[in-house]
């Protein structure tokens, strides 16, 4: 038995696709340039004739995405180290029940509780038109009331094509009015991010993060020449990443709130899993966040989308 066969725990056989379930030593190794780990945390890896992906079973968090003959449209730390409960830098983190730091209570961990805990797959189907369906719940533990206190359920579902596609549900299924913010925080891969500029934004006010929360207005295409945090509520829309001769869109339904970030080389330095790596990503992340946070009923469930795609 070869060392590739030895790391799978399990196979799923689907109609023209094949989904591995492996340790992230197994996916993640030095001779792909990541750093060397002993890693058990479970990965899914999901490949057809449409595109080859990795998803994190902690977070339900996707690492990777390739579409047939073009290259990865996500980043990923090569110095994460997949530790269970710490966060994985890159990918698609799913920050909820609240985004960033927390507006009530900011001593909380910052992104929420879900990102670093493990979800369950419920369920996995191959359509006709061979995009792969993966669907996975989380439900907050008893040890997460001391955080948040109250009861929901999150479904996030991945669709696997020539293009990747997030869906969010969050149902409160506790008696109180529940606060909640999210965003899917959306790491790309970038040549250079001081190449980089980014379309659909123009004219949008934004809060700086860099200045105070400041409030500006974009007058024209992004570009990155130094820490770029900046929040546009009640955005939408589509988003564009212009990175050469590539198109990254970024697209949204339900996830009005766009935050667009890179730390610079400064912060960078300061941040153990990114240090010399930053000009390789650049962060355009969709949620409801900010002004845009939300209010759920008891049993009011809010549904978001995401739709990503490289041309």
């Amino acid at each position: 038995m070869d060392a590739d066969t030895a790391a799978i725990i399990d196979v799923l056989e689907l109609q023209n696709a094949q989904i591995y379930l492996r340790p992230a030593s197994a996916v993640f190794t030095r001779q792909d340039g990541f750093s060397e780990s002993n890693s058990d945390l479970p990965m899914l890896e999901c490949v057809s004739a449409k595109c080859r992906a990795i998803i994190s079973l902690q977070g339900a968090q996707v690492l990777s995405f390739c579409p047939a003959g073009k290259s990865d449209l996500l980043w990923l730390s090569s110095r994460s180290n997949f530790q269970s409960g710490q966060a994985i830098r890159g990918g698609i983190p799913v920050c909820l029940p609240w985004f960033g730091v927390n507006r009530r209570q900011a001593d909380l961990p910052k992104h929420g509780l879900a990102r670093t805990q493990l979800w369950a797959l419920d369920d996995v189907h191959q359509g006709e038109d061979e995009v792969i369906k993966l669907c996975f719940t989380f439900r907050p533990a008893s040890d997460d009331f001391a955080l948040f206190p109250y009861s929901f359920l999150a479904e996030l579902t991945v669709e696997l094509g020539d293009k990747l596609r997030l869906g969010l549900r969050v149902t409160n299924e506790g008696q109180e009015t529940m606060p909640l913010s999210f965003a899917l925080h959306s790491y790309f891969s970038v040549g250079e991010v001081q190449s980089v500029s980014i379309d659909g934004i123009d004219g949008r006010e934004y809060l700086d993060n860099c200045k105070g929360l400041a409030r500006f207005v974009q007058h024209d295409s992004m570009f990155f020449d130094r820490e770029i945090d900046r929040v546009y509520e009640s955005a939408a829309g589509k988003q564009t990443i212009i990175d050469g001769d590539r198109k990254i869109t970024v697209e949204g339904q339900g996830c009005d709130t766009v935050v667009i970030w890179n730390p610079g080389a400064e912060l960078a330095e300061t941040m153990s899993d990114v240090g010399s790596q930053y000009y390789r990503y650049v962060c355009v992340e969709r949620g409801m966040a900010f002004a845009d946070e939300l209010e759920l009923a008891a049993g009011e469930m809010v549904a978001a989308e995401m739709q990503l795609s490289s041309g």
